[in-house]
């Protein structure tokens, strides 16, 4: 299959999943495919099996590396390599945005409020946690990560 076949199946194809998380994330559908494993597990079994296939030793260039900018530009010119570090990408967004969705519903912010945080998301990945996080501490207060519908647990 085609490099940009590939890609283009992977970047596309995750949009329903961003479309159900912006327009019905209250939807029985939404919950039994975005916030199940389904999504991520797919993803993540694409990306071992490119990565497995790639022999990776054999497409990297000489030289590239995630230890400097120049040895990362070099690593990303092979377009192998840059479809599976965008699928790296699309999964981790993803996972992100659904998690954005239910943390607001667990804390009752209104899905017209948060919306735009998940188009950030979908676009920006970190940009788009920043401002759900931002909107959530002045809508609620919150500066934590930490689960509301789940007690701590106590040692001993």
């Amino acid at each position: 299959m085609r490099v940009e076949t590939v890609f283009n199946l992977f970047n596309y194809g995750v949009f329903p999943a961003w479309a159900l998380l912006l327009f019905a994330p209250r939807w029985k559908w939404t919950r039994r495919l975005v916030h199940s494993v389904l999504i991520p597990v797919m993803l993540g079994v694409a990306h071992l099996g490119l990565m497995l296939g790639l022999n990776l030793s054999a497409s990297i260039p000489e030289g590239a590396s995630a230890a400097s900018l120049r040895g990362a530009m070099l690593l990303f010119s092979d377009p192998w390599v840059a479809v599976l570090c965008w699928i790296h990408y699309l999964a981790f967004d993803l996972f992100v945005g659904a998690w954005i969705v239910r943390d607001a519903g667990r804390r009752g912010l209104p899905h017209l409020a948060v919306a735009p945080c998940v188009l950030l998301t979908m676009m920006y990945g970190p940009t788009g946690l920043l401002v759900y996080l931002v909107l959530r501490f002045f809508m609620r207060g919150a500066l934590t990560l930490h689960e509301e519908s789940e007690a701590p647990r106590q040692n001993g």
